[in-house]
């Protein structure tokens, strides 16, 4: 019996050694943009090193960095480190989010968009996830609804930056996530019944 007991504990240390290994911690770079000190994503770029570290690919911000951070009336700031846009709350928290026009995504009526495995979800300022993950695409919500689509497709790079999408099937959704228009139309019949 203590043996077993003992053989258990040799396994669960080596697992928690071999885990540690197979993903050391990485120091990473972080940009950051401020305004009259307030996050802004028009404001000058300040861009700081070994600001916090990357473990398994999930990025935690050291102390001192978030002190540096200048917060917006809601207690969030946006980041850029390894290459994904995040909003950050003063307890270090961080929500990874889609970029819009090369910086974070803004919040739109109060939701702002995150790519949670490959599909669209919406979450609150309290990081709280609103509507599931369930769209190819969706666009911010205006006058209470967004546009979505299920399928659609990236294209090449327009010359300003813009990822243009074709095909799928696209509707329109209210903030609880429910259909107001159904995803059955292509994106310019959607558009139009706006």
């Amino acid at each position: 019996m203590i043996q077993m007991s003992y053989v258990k504990g040799l396994t669960v240390l080596l697992i928690v050694m071999v885990a540690g290994f197979a993903w050391p911690a990485q120091s990473v770079d972080c940009v950051y943009r401020a305004k009259n000190g307030k996050a802004d994503r028009s404001g000058p770029v300040r861009e700081y090193k070994n600001c916090g570290i990357c473990v398994g690919g999930r990025v935690t911000l050291s102390r001192q960095y978030l002190g540096r951070l200048h917060y917006d009336n809601d207690g969030l700031a946006t980041v850029f480190v390894q290459g994904q846009h995040y909003y950050v709350k003063r307890n270090g928290s961080m929500l990874p989010v889609v970029a819009y026009d090369k910086w974070a995504d803004d919040y739109s009526e109060g939701l702002v968009r995150s790519a949670v495995e490959g599909k669209i979800a919406f979450y609150d300022r309290g990081f709280k996830q609103i509507i599931l993950p369930r769209y190819d695409w969706a666009a911010p919500f205006a006058e209470g609804r967004a546009l979505v689509c299920i399928g659609c497709k990236d294209e090449p790079p327009d010359e300003e930056g813009h990822t243009p999408l074709a095909g799928g099937t696209w509707g329109y959704i209210d903030k609880k996530g429910e259909e107001v228009i159904p995803l059955s139309h292509t994106r310019k019949e959607a558009e139009q019944m706006w």
